[in-house]
């Protein structure tokens, strides 16, 4: 190899590293904003104000991931399929989606505020804190996934190092003032969100309403209906399994078992957002891509499959070893802590969960890629419903203990669904993995091809 073709090839792995990088780093900043009320909030509020906390934050992640699925998820879909106008034209009408969205959610709050009856382990009054800020959260949200699916993680990068940099300096003030409180964790976050979402409409010279829902809707209905009834059951299946907790056991509990996720489950589900939202695109790519005739269709589908498998590989190495470093580390932290000792046995099952899910990473990328939504939907509504059977039994049988064990039942099947589900789908992806080098043009779609 010459000199030239060699310094090529280096710029060129220069270029994928800085944006990996860039999107890993993306990745662990916003994670850092939702994740330092949980953590923060464990650590300065006594257990029972933070349970409310918790919920709230429960309520508050549902509403921004379901405006994710018909918005941010699509984008990252469908979006960076295009280039110029095309791509602008989704953006512009997924923003003002997301504007609705918001607004919608904000009667929403303030509405059970009003109404929800104010007793037992189910308050929701700490909503009111979060009302005035999901407009500028779902916009954020979405500013975020339009720069993803452009490929541009450092631009994402930039107005989340806003968000969370608004968000610290108001902590620190309230935390030295001594006026913490839940509904004070809700508006930092809140705020937070409100200077990043600026910051992309500024650069940007975005107005968030100059879009059409209406066109987006009838654009992206054959992705966005789909993953907004999964985004549904997903968050239907988290906030279940707040109130299941709370109801069931106590606001303590719920907020001991929030607390070991959030340590320990939340950075590997903070890196499976990041992994996923750079591999969907190149997975999208390389699948529309597959439908062409030809050599390079064929090129195409096999990539798709080597991504997968490789990337399955290495998922499982690494969450075998996260087990065996992890858990042990957790538990004896928490075994050593006053508040949280109960709590040291959940340590192993959500370690587990946590292998489990980074194992899933390379086959739902693969299925978002591939737009076979509504076999995403199948795969979470068993998931949804293994976990919430299985909480709910452990729960039963052992407490909380049992209750983080059913989890990782409901996680384990989801897992399994999802692998029969992708290997089904390959169907439809070019040619057989052994005739890529001798295919001429590709065989016609079946007409049964699923969605």
């Amino acid at each position: 190899m010459t000199a030239r073709p060699l310094l090529r090839r280096l710029k060129g792995l220069g270029g994928v590293s800085r944006f990996v990088g860039a999107g890993l780093l993306d990745q662990v900043v916003i994670a850092a904003a939702n994740s330092a009320n949980t953590l923060l909030g464990g650590i300065v509020l006594p257990p029972a104000r933070f349970g409310e906390l918790a919920l709230a934050l429960a309520v508050g992640y549902f509403a921004m991931y379901l405006n994710r699925a018909i918005v941010g998820d699509v984008l990252l879909a469908l979006a960076s399929r295009y280039d110029g106008e095309p791509r602008i034209r989704l953006a512009r009408n997924g923003l003002t989606t997301a504007l609705c969205s918001g607004l919608v959610t904000t009667v929403v709050f303030v509405l059970i505020w009003a109404f929800w009856p104010y007793s037992g382990d189910l308050d929701l009054d700490e909503l009111i804190w979060l009302a005035p800020f999901m407009v500028p959260i779902m916009l954020h949200d979405t500013a975020r996934c339009d720069y993803l699916a452009d490929r541009r993680p450092n631009k994402a990068l930039g107005i989340d190092l806003v968000w969370a940099g608004a968000q610290a300096v108001l902590v620190v003030v309230m935390i030295a003032t001594h006026s913490s409180s839940p509904g004070g964790f809700l508006a930092v976050w809140g705020l937070g969100g409100t200077a990043g979402a600026l910051v992309y409409l500024t650069r940007e010279r975005r107005l968030p309403w100059a879009g059409s829902p209406r066109a987006w809707l009838s654009e992206t209905r054959h992705l966005s209906s789909w993953f907004t009834v999964t985004a549904i059951v997903a968050q239907v299946q988290v906030l279940a399994i707040s109130v299941v907790v709370a109801g069931r056991l106590s606001k303590i509990e719920l907020g001991q078992l929030r607390f070991v996720q959030t340590v320990q489950l939340s950075p590997i589900q903070n890196l499976i957002t990041a992994i996923t939202s750079l591999l969907v695109p190149r997975a999208s790519r390389h699948a529309a891509a597959a439908a062409a005739p030809g050599p390079e269709g064929a090129e195409a589908a096999v990539a798709l499959r080597r991504q997968t498998r490789m990337l399955a590989i290495a998922f499982a190495v690494l969450g075998s070893l996260m087990v065996l470093i992890v858990w042990p580390v957790v538990s004896f932290v928490l075994v050593h802590t006053h508040k949280f000792a109960g709590a040291a046995p959940l340590a192993l099952p959500i370690a587990l969960q946590g292998a489990v899910y980074l194992l899933q990473v390379p086959f739902t990328a693969a299925m978002r890629g591939m737009h076979r939504a509504r076999m995403l939907f199948v795969q979470y509504v068993v998931f949804a419903v293994v976990s919430i059977g299985g909480l709910t039994t452990g729960a039963s049988w052992g407490g909380l203990h049992g209750a983080a064990w059913g989890l990782l039942t409901g996680s384990t099947a989801g897992l399994i669904c999802m692998v029969v589900l992708y290997v089904y789908a390959l169907k439809w992806v070019g040619p057989p993995a052994g005739a890529a080098a001798t295919v001429a043009p590709a065989a016609p779609k079946p007409s049964g091809a699923p969605v």
